[in-house]
């Protein structure tokens, strides 16, 4: 993935790479980007500058920021408005990549067995939701509710149990359905985390002069 020229007037810090037995560390030089987490909370609050997007199968955030924006160097845009920090932990994987972190990460037949048990949506007749889907409950868990309003019936709804391999591809879903940056306002941002970057480096150079 190529280096966005934007971070340029982002300061430089001592990134710790290892550390020695002696205690003496290794470090490299690398672009503040931990602030950058910070930039304009208050655009970030105003979810009409954003669309929802689904990330295709195996697709990395330099090919979204392609696709969408016509441009890769967008992709930091893309991961910062996602608090995406560990691209490799907290991006979608391929299928074929699911499907081996699976077979490395529990094995057969562990990938199979119960990772944790969950509810069904219940809804009344009127349609109202009694019970949301997805809530983690124990095993035993049991929600009761009238047939129909005054009723004397009670129903039982009980949470289904969810494997290991369900749970990891539930959780690479929700990892894939993430949040962009309308394109028509991209260049927009791109000024602003310019002018911050610039207000930073300013800003760290006072402080050094004291």
């Amino acid at each position: 993935m190529s280096f966005p020229t934007y971070f340029s007037n982002f300061p430089d810090l001592d990134y710790a790479v290892s550390l020695d037995k002696a205690g003496n560390k290794t470090s490299i030089k690398i672009k503040d980007f931990f602030h950058l987490l910070k930039v304009r909370d208050d655009i970030y609050k105003n979810v009409t500058i954003f669309s929802p997007y689904v990330i295709k199968d195996g697709m990395k955030p330099d090919q979204v920021s392609k696709e969408i924006y016509g441009d890769e160097r967008y992709y930091w845009i893309i991961l910062q408005a996602n608090d995406i920090v560990d691209y490799y932990n907290e991006w979608s994987l391929s299928f074929y990549d699911l499907d081996e972190f699976i077979k490395t990460s529990y094995g057969f037949p562990k990938s199979e067995e119960i990772h944790h048990y969950e509810t069904v949506e219940v809804k009344d007749e009127a349609n109202n939701l009694l019970l949301p889907a997805g809530m983690k409950v124990s095993s035993d868990y049991a929600f009761e509710y009238p047939a129909f309003p005054g009723s004397s019936t009670r129903l039982t709804s009980r949470p289904v149990s969810v494997s290991n391999r369900q749970y990891e591809y539930d959780l690479n879903l929700k990892k894939s359905q993430i949040n962009i940056v309308k394109p028509e306002l991209i260049v927009r941002f791109e000024e602003e985390v310019r002018s911050y970057g610039y207000r930073l480096d300013r800003n760290m150079d006072k402080v050094s002069q004291y």
